[in-house]
């Protein structure tokens, strides 16, 4: 899995390299960094919880360069184990390329997300995705469409959309956003249809509403409060959320705070 993962990655880099990165001024080209970490009362998935009663840390590293990026992210249960055990859990590559020159302001983003997961199989995605903001509005929209190929083959189908307003203090920003997520399984045994095991689901899944105060502290560093609260779509995804989560819940109120520095 690893090997093929490589070979995809170099051909990616190799078709997409000359022509896409032409179109960039050579006054971008600066590399940045960003490194992170969440500090959250619950791990939720695309509306699966998976931990429970416990704090997770959450770790991220970023690195971009002429619109490419790499991405290492990881999920650290501070009481996963009914002993009280601290755990490693999950750890996330992505690799990706923004293009921000299409029409109307239009942004394009391509990518790979590697799941590497412990106590079942590692899976492997493909996504694009396309997203604008209104300049009148300053209303965001986007849409991503996520293709699992590995071991839980399926599609994700996201709807998202938000806004930041300028708050008068601090220089703080609040942004407030909302995403829903259809899942087309083709994985009876992953995602089965509660109403009849033998088919795949495939219908909405859950809605996501979110908000987040960033709070700049000197030129680096940045904290984020942020709370969520996610909801299932309909009473087939009510069993499917509540089978496929460590509390047995379809619905999940959770938050903490984010601590980063860029440069």
């Amino acid at each position: 899995m690893r090997k093929k993962l490589t070979m995809f990655l170099l051909a990616l880099l190799l078709f997409t390299g000359p022509v896409l990165t032409g179109k960039i001024k050579a006054e971008e080209a600066r590399p940045s960094a960003d490194f992170s970490a969440d500090f959250l009362s619950q791990y939720v998935w695309r509306g699966f919880a998976l931990s429970n009663n416990s704090l997770v840390i959450e770790p991220s590293m970023t690195v971009s360069y002429l619109g490419f990026y790499a991405n290492f992210w990881g999920n650290y249960d501070t009481d996963q184990d009914t002993d009280g055990r601290a755990k490693w859990n999950e750890t996330d590559f992505t690799f990706g390329y923004t293009y921000e020159n299409l029409p109307y302001g239009l942004s394009l983003d391509l990518g790979s997300i590697y799941y590497a997961l412990d106590g079942t199989d590692d899976s492997f995605e493909l996504f694009a995705g396309l997203s604008g903001t209104c300049p009148k509005t300053g209303v965001s929209l986007g849409i991503t469409v996520y293709r699992e190929i590995s071991h839980y083959p399926g599609w994700w189908i996201e709807l998202s959309g938000g806004r930041d307003f300028a708050l008068p203090w601090y220089q703080a920003t609040l942004s407030l956003s909302v995403s829903a997520m259809y899942l087309d399984s083709n994985d009876k045994g992953a995602y089965p249809d509660p109403d009849d095991p033998g088919d795949e689901f495939s219908d909405w899944l859950y809605m996501q509403l979110g908000a987040e105060v960033s709070i700049p502290l000197g030129k680096y560093f940045t904290v984020t409060p942020k709370v969520y609260y996610t909801f299932s779509l309909s009473n087939d995804a009510d069993d499917l959320l509540e089978n496929g989560s460590w509390d047995n819940q379809h619905d999940h109120f959770y938050g903490g705070v984010n601590i980063s520095f860029s440069f």
